[in-house]
């Protein structure tokens, strides 16, 4: 049996080059994308960590969150108790302005401890472009509070030191939590490669053509992502040197000497393959699915009604696939915010958000049957479920907006606001072609959808299959006009009528299917009729 079934796997990937072709370049991009972002994370938490290393050492409080504000060139960071939206600006308070001079201190924030005789010493030039090897962190108290008031930093084994202060640290809070979301965006992305190897790999065993056209937006949603990352990343370095390296700013010291030049080495080759697996894919799925659409008109032949409502069937099935992806990724990214990063304190109605997200994680993928067989088999009772669990999903996590914590994290992450806003494009776009299949029940869509089914089971292969009596085949041309119901197809041929035996009692709404072997004086072959 488990024989049997890999072998009609294996003939199913490689029915024709371009399937071959399409599996094997997912399996390739998969390895190659996931470990190229494998590697982007591995940089970012490293980073990461040792920037971490030193909020931790200077006992940063985790009740702030650095907000930058930009005008033209000139930047500048506040740190704020609230999520910095609406009328909170007044809980927030300036900690650097480049516009600043390094000894100004009439608009700093007052509340910073005074160093008194610890002073930052300057790192040659040639020293912010090494990377720390070997470093150490040490608090150092002030002698008169009692408190951190700066933190050593010892590298490269102990032949250099830095002294960080109170403010510094504070002002890395900034590109620490770059760093934080930057990781999250690592991982999500290596789910993708699994989730994209996945769908493709299903779509060429089950014939699927929405799981193949699902593979083809993911990849124009990488390749967009992906382009963009790059500018980010050079965007994000011209804000990092202004306020961290500037010989102006109070750090006045390069923390990531290495970091913007290895991940910008990792994001071209990845530019390169998302552009490669995007052509490559976007071509053969066109081959693919235009074989599988051939296949399936020459099997049933539905009538140019039928086909048109099979389009928009085919259409809603590919949102539902997208949806499982981006509508988990999205909101696993803001509960990660709400549990793993410095908004977790503000948050004023966790408990809500947390509901909201296990009752979406645990319906959407009955959500997805719901849908699929809603359609499929034209059941009136389980496509209203499946549109008020649409409305919920949608309705629900529009209302997050009036929250200040995910509004501000919608804003200022760029990758949790993409994928955001793709979740609810996918979902709308099921509800609109879910309520567009549902006007079109009870029109022969479930029955052509059941045909097919049927005659893909029974491995039947005619030439050609259609409905259109206006349309007459060529001469010479292998072309079979489908019988008509009401008519003897074959006035020369005997049938010999079997029952289908591929009928489930459970569909008693539908029409039985038959097989019909005519025997013809010319030449033989099998039919299906609907009765």
């Amino acid at each position: 049996m488990n024989s049997s079934a890999s072998a009609d796997q294996l003939a199913r990937i490689t029915l024709t080059p371009h399937t071959l072709a399409f599996f094997l370049l997912s399996v390739i991009h998969c390895l190659a994308q996931g470990l190229t972002a494998a590697f982007l994370y591995s940089e970012d938490a490293s980073t990461s960590a040792f920037v971490s290393n030193i909020l931790h050492t200077a006992e940063v409080p985790r009740n702030e969150v650095a907000r930058l504000f930009r005008h033209g060139d000139d930047l500048t960071l506040k740190l704020c108790t609230a999520a910095p939206i609406g009328d909170v600006y007044k809980e927030c308070t300036t900690i650097w302005d480049t516009s600043m001079t390094l000894n100004t201190t009439g608009t700093l924030v007052s509340r910073f401890a005074d160093v008194g005789d610890l002073v930052f010493l300057d790192a040659p030039a040639a020293i912010a472009r090494r990377a720390f090897d070997g470093s150490s962190l040490t608090a150092i108290p002030d002698p008169k509070t009692g408190k951190i008031a700066a933190v050593e930093l010892d590298y490269n084994n102990g032949a250099d030191s830095v002294q960080v202060s109170e403010q510094c640290a504070r002002m890395l809070e900034y590109p620490g939590r770059i760093l934080d979301n930057s990781q999250r965006e690592d991982l999500a992305l290596i789910g993708s490669q699994f989730w994209l190897l996945g769908i493709s790999t299903f779509g060429i065993l089950y014939n699927s053509i929405p799981h193949i056209w699902a593979v083809v937006f993911a990849r124009v949603m990488q390749t967009a992502w992906a382009t963009y990352t790059i500018w980010r990343t050079t965007d994000v370095q011209f804000r990092y040197r202004a306020l961290i390296v500037g010989d102006n700013t109070p750090c006045h010291f390069d923390f990531m000497p290495s970091y913007f030049s290895t991940r910008l080495a990792l994001q071209i080759p990845e530019l390169v393959l998302n552009v490669t697996a995007l052509l490559s894919t976007s071509f053969l799925a066109w081959h693919i699915v235009k074989g599988y659409g051939s296949s399936t008109i020459r099997r049933v032949g539905p009538p140019p009604r039928v086909m048109r409502l099979y389009k928009f069937f085919l259409i809603n099935s590919m949102f539902l696939q997208l949806s499982l992806f981006f509508t988990v990724t999205a909101i696993s990214l803001w509960i990660d915010q709400l549990r793993n990063s410095e908004i977790a304190v503000l948050a004023q109605h966790a408990p809500v958000y947390y509901a909201l997200f296990v009752f979406t994680v645990v319906t959407i993928v009955p959500w997805i049957v719901m849908g699929w067989f809603a359609v499929r088999r034209e059941k009136k009772l389980l496509m209203a479920g499946y549109l008020f669990l649409n409305v919920f999903y949608i309705v629900g996590w529009s209302a997050m907006f009036n929250s200040q914590v995910y509004l501000w994290t919608f804003i200022e992450w760029p990758f949790f606001g993409c994928t955001t806003i793709v979740s609810f494009m996918v979902l709308v776009g099921a509800l609109v072609f879910g309520i567009i299949c549902w006007t079109g029940f009870d029109q022969g869509l479930a029955h052509y959808l059941h045909v097919e089914a049927v005659l893909t089971d029974s491995n039947f292969d005619a030439d050609v299959f259609t409905n259109d009596t206006e349309k007459s085949p060529k001469a010479g041309s292998p072309i079979i006009r489908c019988p008509s119901a009401l008519a003897d197809p074959f006035p020369e041929g005997v049938p010999s009528v079997k029952k289908d035996g591929n009928w489930d009692f459970a569909d008693v709404d539908r029409p039985r299917i038959y097989m019909v072997d005519f025997e013809e004086t010319k030449s033989s072959g099998s039919y299906s009729l609907p009765k």
